[in-house]
This record gives structure tokens, C-alpha cells and sequence, in this order.
């Protein structure tokens, strides 16, 4: 079995740690209980986060009062240590803080106290950001309970420009199909750029070190292929939604770009894949359905009917993946998939969806 911690370094996520040969020694004597903490601001979890056995710290602070929390707790941290946390000057040279954030790192110092007395937790993980209120708890189990804990903060996982993927910069990645439809997920995968592809690999996909260089060496060197992407796109949504539903968005993928049947998609994932796609609205007049080159011009994919009309005229304007052969050409009832949606196209990229309602 590869060494953990040589496993993390070479997959890019290990940023700080705790004494690493101590760690190092815990982890190779069996067993060791670890934690991460997500703060309840949000109505689920996005891909910097994952499943484990879930405990809610109201369990121990629901009876704590202020005052024993302040006595007991409190008195283990120095006023002038806590300035110095990085997050904390940072935001006091940014213009303040408020005493909620400042006592933060009292309180998730607590909980690590807490967790390693109730499951044995030795080790807290966290991004790096956090690594100020990582070893606050570090430090408050060593006074309290004199024993050796460890921490380890991995790197913020970030776009190419800098800016993290997390709910707070917007655009974030759900976990749940309530909050992102297994195929907008695929999707973000999928459309990964190939400078960054290689890192994502490493971090959210359990591949080997050999395959992802691979992976990367065709991302550089035969870009059309986005092999690594691909790969990328199904392991994760696999991982996440399952090995059916990932199926189902590789299929829709396919089909909405002529590459499948449309008819063949249920109709949720048929809905997922149109949300993804500019996508229009109508009521069909008493004349039935609009043509399809008002279709074009409605959606936007084409500019004018000119456009539209010389779009047919060049083969290349398509109803539910069908060449369109006529300027003429209007879908009808029996063209509705699943009684409700159209999808035009032009030329092999240019995608949009049409709902159709009654009244």
C-alpha cells in the first residue's frame, strides 16, 4: 500500500501539517480518527466536501453556558496568539473583525477537544486557509488532556485564474441533484480546460499516478480528444451520483449534439441537459407550432430569419438531431419529446431547447 502522506504530496494535497513524522509514525501504528469540520450555511455540500460520519457540535455546546465555556475554555487562549493567526490579522488590515469571527477559533478548538474525547480523534483536516483555527486546536488538547494531535490543511482547490471553487465565489459545484442535476455536473467536469485537468485528476479521482500523467501527456499533446476530461467527467460523477446517473448525463451529452438518440432520454435528464442550453418558452398558436426558422431566431441561435433560413438552405439546421430540408419545415405534436420539448440546432455545436405548454 503506498504511504498516505506520499500519496497526498504527489496528488497536490498536502499545503501544511502538524509535525509529518509524527503523523507520519500515528498513521503507520493503526487506526487513526479523523475529522473535518463544514459550517450549515448552505442548503448542501459542494465538491470540496465529501461524506463521513456526521455529528453536530450542539451536542456538547447545547448545555455549555457562556460563562464555564469562557472559564474553562477560554483561559487557554492567549489574547496575543490569537492576533496573530494569519486570518485574523488579515482581516484586521482589511478593516476589522468581528468578535463572532475572532472567537471562532476558540470554538472549533472546542470541538476538536470534544471529538477526541468522544471518538479518539487525533487528527483534524482542513483547507489552508483554516490553518490558524487547526492548530488552535491542536494547541488546546495538548494543554488540556497533554497529549500529541495532529492537523494537516490541504491547498484551496482553484481555477486557473486564482479564484476557488466554493459556494462563496459563486457557480458552486453541488453534490446534491436537488441543488446541481447530475448532467450540469457532468458538465462542469467535461468542460474543464487542459491546463487544469491534470490537477483535478489528482485530487477527485482515485486514478494512479502513471494513468494521470498519461492522461495529462494526451491533454497536451492531442487536445481534440479531451480523453483526460472525459475520464475526469465519469469518475466523479460516477462517485457522486452514481454509476447510472452518470450514464444517463454521457448519454444526454451525446444526444443533444447528434451523437444519440434524443428520444431515448428520460424526461428529467432530458430537462437537466435543455436547463444547461439556452432555452426558450411557447405557446403554440392556433396554427400549430411555430417553424423551425422562427425556432432558430427565437432561440437566438440564429441572428435573423435570413440567417435561419440560409442555415437550412446549407444542411446544416436540425429538429431533435434531424436535418431540417425545407425553409418551410414546422415540428408538429408528434415531434414533442416527452410531450413538451424541441431541440434545434445548427452546425455541430450550437444547441437550444424549446418547452412548449398549453394555454
Amino acid at each position: 500500500m503506498t504511504d498516505i502522506l506520499d500519496e497526498l504530496t504527489w496528488r497536490g494535497l498536502l499545503a501544511l501539517s502538524t509535525d509529518l513524522g509524527e503523523l507520519g509514525t500515528a498513521l503507520d501504528s493503526g487506526r487513526v480518527t479523523f475529522y473535518g469540520g463544514f459550517d450549515p450555511t448552505a442548503p448542501g455540500l459542494h465538491i470540496d466536501q465529501s461524506g463521513a460520519l456526521l455529528v453536530s457540535n450542539l451536542e456538547w455546546t447545547e448545555q455549555l453556558s457562556t460563562l464555564d465555556f469562557l472559564r474553562d475554555i477560554g483561559k487557554h487562549f492567549p489574547v496575543n496568539r490569537m492576533l496573530a493567526r494569519e486570518s485574523v490579522r488579515a482581516r484586521l488590515e482589511a478593516g476589522g473583525i468581528s468578535y463572532t469571527e475572532f472567537s471562532y477559533q476558540v470554538l472549533q478548538a472546542y470541538d476538536y477537544l470534544e471529538l477526541y474525547r468522544r471518538y479518539g480523534c487525533t487528527l483534524q483536516l482542513g483547507g489552508s486557509d483554516q490553518w490558524g483555527n487547526l492548530v488552535a486546536g491542536v494547541d488546546l488538547i495538548k494543554r488540556v488532556e497533554a497529549v500529541p494531535v495532529h492537523a494537516l490543511a490541504t491547498p484551496l482547490i482553484s481555477r486557473p485564474d486564482g479564484v476557488k471553487y466554493g459556494k462563496t465565489e459563486g457557480g458552486a459545484i453541488w453534490l446534491s441533484p436537488d441543488l446541481m442535476s447530475p448532467y450540469a455536473f457532468y458538465q462542469f467536469w467535461i468542460n474543464r480546460s487542459d491546463a487544469e485537468v491534470g490537477g483535478l485528476l489528482r485530487v477527485f479521482t482515485f486514478r494512479g499516478r502513471e494513468e494521470i500523467e498519461e492522461l495529462e501527456r494526451l491533454a497536451h499533446q492531442a487536445p481534440a480528444g479531451r480523453e483526460a476530461q472525459r475520464v475526469l467527467a465519469e469518475d466523479v460523477t460516477t462517485l457522486v451520483h452514481g454509476a447510472a446517473e452518470c450514464a444517463k448525463a454521457v448519454a444526454a451529452s451525446r444526444a443533444l449534439f447528434g451523437q444519440g438518440e434524443l428520444a431515448d432520454l428520460d424526461e428529467r435528464t432530458l430537462a437537466a441537459a435543455l436547463a444547461e442550453v439556452p432555452t426558450v418558452t411557447i405557446k403554440p398558436a392556433a396554427s400549430g407550432l411555430p417553424t423551425v426558422v422562427d425556432l432558430l431566431t427565437a432561440t437566438g441561435i440564429a441572428a435573423t430569419k435570413s440567417a435561419a433560413r440560409r442555415a437550412i438552405a446549407g444542411g446544416g439546421a436540425y429538429l431533435n438531431n434531424k436535418r431540417v430540408l425545407t425553409e418551410e419545415a414546422q415540428p408538429d405534436q408528434s415531434d414533442l419529446l416527452h410531450g413538451r420539448f424541441l431541440v434545434v440546432r445548427r452546425g455541430k455545436r450550437t444547441v437550444a431547447g424549446v418547452e412548449v405548454v398549453s394555454g
